[in-house]
């Protein structure tokens, strides 16, 4: 059964000519008959009785007549619409996989995911958090539309868009000799108890990166999997970390104080991966620009 054919026997049942009903829709008398039968044969079915010059439904003919147009109808409003409604994220279209790693998501996504449904108020939203090496698989086995991730991501599969580069600071007990310092020297992190994040987080290769660079080699007294269990420990006093700025402002307390480092600041950069090969899903275009802005507006805050 084809749309055509519909067409055909739609005009054909309201005419009550295969004339008439060809001079409709526009073709050969021959070829409306040949595609009103083929329609039949997919049937099993006759829908016209031939009667001489005119024709007349028959009881399957009747059955067919509301359902062909109802089919066509639908048709019509997928052609009018369903661009329409995908970019709105109505009837269901709009919906999104997304992934962040653990020392981005909890920073950003609540404010960006707030903003995103307030423009669209039907999204489904999936979200999963995880290791850049977890969400880039997830990406290119599309489990995933898209992942914000810290760069670099070398892989000719993705494609990455940069959203914000994003100063690293130093945490520090309250009470340190450094705590009432603006900024300090990597050097002043050599002789530090240091505790810092596992290298399965890319941030804790990036840090471990850093410091190798700057021959600022220090004594890790703790590694974890947590940013809150890095605070927590810092404000304890076991040790000093470098940590984003945006955990910084997030975990801002009296318990511990931020600097910066006066030289060589270290820097990450955010950014957002899709697989090279897909459409960008409109809500992941959306949301990187949310996102992009979000960091953007809110810019460093001022360590304390």
């Amino acid at each position: 059964m084809e749309l055509h054919q519909l067409r055909y026997f739609i005009a054909a049942a309201e005419t009550l000519s295969v004339t008439r009903a060809a001079a409709r829709c526009g073709v050969a008398q021959p070829s409306l008959s040949q595609q009103i039968a083929r329609l039949e044969a997919s049937l099993g079915a006759r829908v016209f009785d031939r009667l001489g010059r005119g024709i007349a439904l028959t009881d399957a003919g009747r059955a067919l007549l509301p359902r062909a147009r109802r089919i066509l109808a639908e048709v019509r409003d997928a052609e009018a619409n369903v661009q329409r409604e995908a970019d709105e994220g109505a009837g269901g279209a709009a919906a999104l996989s997304l992934g962040a790693i653990p020392t981005v998501a909890p920073y950003v996504l609540p404010g960006a995911l707030k903003a995103l449904r307030a423009g669209h108020r039907g999204c489904e939203l999936m979200i999963r958090e995880s290791f850049t090496q977890d969400l880039v698989a997830l990406v290119l086995e599309n489990q995933l539309d898209c992942a914000i991730t810290s760069t670099p991501i070398d892989d000719d599969r993705l494609d990455v868009q940069a959203l914000a580069h994003e100063e690293l600071v130093v945490a520090m007990p309250a009470t340190h000799a450094f705590a009432k310092r603006g900024q300090i020297n990597w050097a002043d992190l050599r002789s530090e108890p240091v505790v810092t994040l596992d290298d399965m987080h890319c941030l804790g290769r990036q840090i471990e990166g850093f410091c190798s660079a700057r021959s600022s080699a220090s004594r890790i007294v703790c590694r974890t999997t947590q940013l809150a269990t890095i605070f927590e420990l810092v404000a304890l006093g076991v040790g000093v970390s470098i940590v984003p700025e945006m955990a910084a402002r997030h975990h801002g307390t009296r318990r511990w104080r931020y600097a910066r480092l006066s030289q060589h600041k270290p820097i990450r950069q955010i950014a957002m991966v899709w697989r090279s090969d897909r459409e960008r899903p409109r809500l992941s275009r959306r949301l990187a620009e949310i996102v992009k802005d979000g960091l953007g507006a809110n810019g460093p805050s001022n360590a304390s």
